[in-house]
């Protein structure tokens, strides 16, 4: 189950980054005009938006690459999964508290805020899972 959840988030982490690589090149401009009024420019905008989408996609690669040495039966990859996964629970459980608490302050996106908070929290179960299964997989091992 660990696996299938690596994997699929590999593909959704893949996904989200080529997604915001495509905003950046031929949507900043429609963006911007969807946002309140920035003190940045349609380029600044593409830019910020690249940097995020690689972060996201370095983020795909790390997945992939955990994916790949858990399947090998690395333990340094076990390590590394155990590591990433709960640091990705942590983070996904903290932006659903921000959503959650955003969503009493600003009532009028309560929908998106919302389905924020019921993402995270699904995702957060996702890393959950997969955190438990490699620490114990980690834990039957011997040290090489």
């Amino acid at each position: 189950m660990a696996r299938t959840i690596l994997l699929v988030a590999t593909i959704l982490w893949s996904l989200g980054g080529l997604a915001g690589l495509v905003v950046a090149a031929v949507g900043s401009r429609a963006l911007l005009t969807l946002l309140p009024p920035l003190e940045i420019d349609a380029d600044a905008l593409g830019g910020a938006i690249t940097a995020v989408s690689g972060a996201v996609l370095a983020i795909a690669v790390i997945h992939g690459a955990v994916l790949a040495g858990v399947r090998r039966g690395h333990r340094l990859a076990l390590t590394a999964g155990t590591l990433l996964s709960s640091l990705l629970l942590v983070v996904l459980l903290a932006s659903a508290a921000t959503a959650v608490t955003s969503l009493v302050r600003t009532p009028d996106l309560a929908i998106p805020l919302a389905a924020a908070a019921s993402a995270a929290l699904l995702a957060a179960a996702g890393y959950a899972v997969v955190t438990v299964a490699l620490a114990r997989e980690l834990g039957g091992r011997p040290a090489s």
